[in-house]
């Protein structure tokens, strides 16, 4: 019997997307007398919504919305068969959208992730698949909340935008605007790393400057992460919470279940039924480092078989 590889890697940034990375494993394995299974995965960010919709038999839908800095774009809402939907944070903000002499993370806000949400609840979603990674805020998901009928004041009763700046100025948050059909709709979010809110290992001073954020900037976001932390209370105050610039935070104030993002996209596609066929699995992603270990794909895909990771 002809042996089987299971041919499962995320996407290879600036070189080849999971699906080109699949067929091109499964191709060397084809020439060299195995069989193989193309299973393109991902761990949350950017190209999650694509695999898990290829992956399912759903469909894409251009949502209008605006990106991390206010310009218009489309981002696709990820629709599956059984009317769960999959939104990719990166989709809407993500920090491949923003050429490097634009990135700001003052004045970069989550809220274009709202309309997508909205549009999920809209179609009657009874499940929201929302992926964290790759984004370009650092504004504890303030600006999602506020897309979302959060209003959040300062101290003299000014209404907040919800961008990195008016993270210091927050003084009161108000819930009640919130769409209540959130209450009434799953949301599970795709994490890959169990950052805090704010501190030291929180999103201001772990991710902050990968988004452009000068050391000053690094400590004024977390001083407003702080500031945030108290406000959203302990609903919020989860491992993961500063995933994202602390969009964590943000989706577990809405009560959103966390798992980690490679083991949700190994879930949603059928991973577990195509590693019972296979002999081998060859994994990759684009860099593996010391991250790897922490939720990545490559470590996901790790079975007591023989993994190959290139």
């Amino acid at each position: 019997m002809t042996p089987v590889a299971l041919c499962a890697p995320d996407k290879l940034r600036g070189a080849l997307d999971a699906h080109e990375a699949a067929k091109a494993m499964a191709e060397g394995c084809r020439q060299a007398g195995w069989d193989a299974i193309e299973h393109p995965l991902a761990d949350g960010g950017e190209g999650t919504c694509d695999v898990i919709v290829r992956g399912r038999g759903g469909r894409r839908e251009l949502i209008s919305t605006r990106d991390a800095i206010g310009r218009p774009r489309k981002a696709a809402l990820g629709v599956l068969p059984d009317g769960s939907c999959v939104v990719e944070a990166a989709e809407a903000i993500g920090l491949m959208h923003i050429p490097r002499n634009r990135r700001d993370v003052m004045r970069a806000t989550s809220a274009g992730i709202a309309p997508l949400v909205l549009a999920a609840l809209e179609r009657g979603a009874p499940r929201i698949v929302v992926g964290l990674g790759g984004s370009a805020t650092v504004d504890g998901g303030l600006g999602l909340l506020i897309g979302l009928g959060l209003k959040a004041f300062d101290s003299d009763g000014n209404v907040l935008r919800g961008r990195g700046m008016d993270l210091p100025a927050v003084a009161r948050l108000e819930l009640g605007g919130l769409d209540p059909r959130l209450a009434r709709t799953e949301v599970v979010v795709a994490l890959d790393v169990d950052s805090p809110l704010a501190g030291p290992l929180g999103a201001a001073p772990v991710f902050g400057p990968q988004k452009g954020a000068s050391p000053e900037q690094v400590a004024i976001l977390d001083a407003g992460l702080a500031r945030l932390d108290v406000l959203y209370g302990d609903r919020a105050r989860r491992p993961g919470a500063g995933a994202a610039g602390g969009l964590g935070a943000a989706c577990f104030l809405l009560g959103a279940t966390p798992i980690p993002g490679a083991e949700l996209v190994m879930q949603e596609t059928g991973f577990a039924e195509q590693l019972a066929r296979a002999e081998l699995v060859l994994t990759a992603e684009g860099a593996v480092d010391a991250q790897s270990a922490a939720g990545k794909t490559v470590a996901g895909t790790h079975r007591p078989i023989m993994v190959e990771e290139i």
